[in-house]
């Protein structure tokens, strides 16, 4: 896995324990997210990434591969913090 930078707060994957979350593929969620992040879509990289640190915990599924529950919607400001 390559280096990966949150959009949000630009914190590197090389710097934090906090997982990497790429943005929905479902058009629909992908425009609430980026209403809800103040981000214009057109504007939005192919490739970017939100840290979990802007997830509640609880929008988090500990597996093999942390992943989002489907429900998960970020939010600006970091909720919590990872080393």
């Amino acid at each position: 896995m390559g280096r990966r930078n949150c959009i949000l707060c630009g914190v590197s994957s090389e710097k934090t324990e906090a997982t990497f979350h790429r943005f929905p593929s479902d058009k629909k969620k992908q425009e609430e997210w980026c209403t809800i992040l103040n981000i214009d879509i057109n504007d939005l990289p192919l490739h970017a990434f939100i840290c979990a640190n802007h997830f509640h915990k609880s929008d988090l599924i500990d597996g093999k591969r942390t992943q989002l529950k489907h429900s998960a919607v970020p939010s600006v400001e970091p909720l919590r913090q990872t080393v």
